[in-house]
């Protein structure tokens, strides 16, 4: 166990930016003795760096920040920043495992940060129900035979796909092949639908909807998706409402369960608002934020959602602001479907529940994922199969059961009521996992390239093709 004096390395995730990070991730900067991280991100948090030591490269350097953040630790504590969250593309693989590779992992934290994806759909509107898959298209670390194979196994099993990495002034035509593939296999129009959120939670951010086969018809709209570009394809069990910039209705992410865990546009929501509705565990956890009144119905979900829409509406009919609460991140999974439906409201994105177990299980995540809702027993094997990592949400433990057997040799991080004093969590491989009573489980399949180092699960990005480390 590392000492409490012992200097920290944490690898911290800033969010897309503008006011969605997080009071843990802005602490983690703020206690750092020196920052490191590439030069357009470290801007991003300009504000909190203040005179500290700062360690900037710029693209392609990432091996370089990695390394020279764990060499720092012999001074003081380090914040290596990521953007988005770190195991979403971001440098939790790298940093722990050159830490690893020192005997340093100990002493390494991951700080989740909300994801890109997510803060791009609540702009959008979008609700996922039943599955999405994060796929980079860059394939300078990623063969791009394995992309290729991911994105069609996600369009034929009608998976919502976030594809990271578009296009950069180099490479184009991998963008332009995967819009094929979706206008290959297009049998409606609305399943051709796609999503491009440019520069998300910025101040130029910018969203616009088109289909696969507009895109490829049009060279000024291809020209202007670029590596600030997530572009998302909508698949089966996608919800679609109205979002807003600004309005007196409030739909906002409260994260896992951590008040510091809240991002500060939630926080500056919550406290500005007059009238706050949501369960009472959600309520319990922004409760120090609250200057208005509180509400928590009861009931079953369509009354408590009719019940919330009614008082907000009358609350803002009367001049206040009214903020309902969704747990975790509102685009995944949840209920915020129910709301975004009925009427237009500002969604704030909160940190999602698979950010906070893999941060705290390590980097099980940092190459290509799929989120499903739930166990289908068909798609994992597949899934996994193809190189992908997993998270399933809401299993039961005769689910997880089977789950654990499909998954039996890929590290595991299984956790029920994470963040909160009831809190259970393993992390093991599949095969010996034996933490199977009761409850709800939210479920970590660590991807391709990845293994337990010390009760952490580090996977490798795949910068061993580029650098010899």
């Amino acid at each position: 166990m590392p000492l409490e004096s012992e200097p920290r390395l944490r690898i911290v995730g800033i969010g897309p930016g503008g006011d969605l990070i997080t009071r843990q991730a802005q602490q983690a900067i703020t206690e750092a003795s020196c920052v490191v991280g590439f030069r357009p991100y470290l801007e991003m948090v300009r504000g909190l760096i203040g005179e500290r030591q700062v360690v900037s490269t710029g693209m392609g350097r990432e091996v370089d920040r990695a390394r020279e953040a764990v060499r720092l630790l012999e001074e003081g504590d380090v914040a290596l920043i990521s953007s988005g969250d770190p195991n979403v593309y971001g440098m939790a693989g790298l940093g722990l495992e050159i830490a690893s590779r020192a005997g340093l992992s100990h002493r390494v934290d991951v700080v989740p940060g909300v994801t890109s994806f997510a803060a791009a759909a609540c702009a959008a509107g979008i609700c996922f129900r039943r599955s999405i898959a994060m796929i980079s298209l860059s394939d300078l670390l990623t063969p791009w035979s394995n992309i290729e194979r991911r994105a069609a196994l996600a369009l034929e099993l009608g998976i919502s796909i976030a594809f990271y990495n578009p296009r950069s002034k180099k490479r184009t035509w991998q963008f332009r092949r995967v819009l094929e593939m979706m206008d290959e296999r297009v049998e409606r129009l609305d399943r051709n639908e796609v999503i491009l959120a440019r520069n998300v939670a910025r101040p130029d951010e910018e969203i616009r909807t088109t289909t696969a086969t507009d895109l490829l018809e049009n060279d000024r709209l291809m020209e202007w998706v670029d590596m600030s570009t997530l572009a998302i394809k909508i698949g089966d069990g996608v919800s679609r409402g109205s979002a807003l910039h600004n309005s007196a209705i409030n739909l906002v992410g409260v994260g896992p369960g951590d008040p510091n865990q809240l991002t500060l546009e939630a926080e500056k929501i919550i406290g500005e608002s007059s009238l706050v509705m949501g369960a009472r565990r959600y309520l319990g956890i922004v409760d120090c934020l609250v200057q208005g009144k509180t509400a928590s119905q009861s009931g079953s979900w369509p009354e408590r959602t009719a019940s919330r829409l009614k008082m907000a509406r009358e609350e803002a009919a009367w001049g206040g602001r009214a903020t309902i609460l969704s747990g975790g991140d509102p685009s995944l999974f949840g209920s915020a479907h129910r709301i975004t439906k009925e009427l237009p409201v500002h969604i704030s994105p909160g940190l999602s529940a698979f950010s906070a177990l893999a941060a705290r299980a390590g980097a099980p995540l940092v190459n290509d994922t799929v989120l499903l809702s739930g166990l289908d027993d068909n798609a994992l094997p597949q899934l996994l199969d193809s190189g992908f990592a997993a998270v399933l949400y809401n299993i039961d433990a005769p689910r997880l059961r089977m789950a654990t057997k499909i998954a039996a040799n890929r590290p595991c991080a299984i956790a029920r009521d994470l963040g909160r004093r009831e809190e259970r969590m393993v992390v093991q491989p599949g095969e010996d996992v034996r933490f199977l009573d009761g409850g709800r489980f939210t479920m970590v399949i660590g991807g391709e390239g990845s293994n337990l180092d010390g009760g952490r699960i580090i996977t490798r990005r795949g910068y061993q093709t580029k650098y010899s480390y």
